[in-house]
């Protein structure tokens, strides 16, 4: 996938994007098991709420108890727009695999919980 609109869109600012996705993804995967109905945002931090309201522990995936947590938060979802479009979008190697461990995270967490949800529709 190639994003050249801005003639910027280099590596980390591409792994950023593809992280805000993923991480849209699996929040809508919640929204769908749960409530059948998919946000249609790209607003990250909403989602999480959503989620957070269906288990607590989603609450924890990103969390913001620091000014590195808070700015890595930050850029991953301004990763949407910036990442794509704008030349001074800066994202280090070290805040990206800040954010790859908590989308894995988020991955694992997702799985379960919804699997669980899932199996409670096939018992009834």
């Amino acid at each position: 996938m190639q994003y050249e609109r801005s003639g910027h869109y280099g590596t980390t600012s591409a792994a950023a994007f593809q992280l805000h996705q993923t991480t849209e993804s699996l929040y809508s995967a919640i929204t769908l098991v749960f409530i059948n109905y998919r946000f249609r945002s790209h607003d990250i931090e909403m989602l999480g709420r959503k989620a957070a309201g269906y288990d607590a522990e989603f609450a924890k995936v990103f969390p913001c108890d620091t000014d590195a947590h808070r700015k890595a938060f930050t850029l991953l979802k301004k990763a949407y727009i910036d990442a794509r479009y704008k030349k001074d979008y800066r994202i280090t190697k070290k805040q990206l695999e800040y954010l790859a461990e908590r989308v894995q995270l988020l991955q694992r967490l997702t799985k379960k919980i919804c699997t669980e949800k899932i199996e409670l529709f096939v018992e009834e």
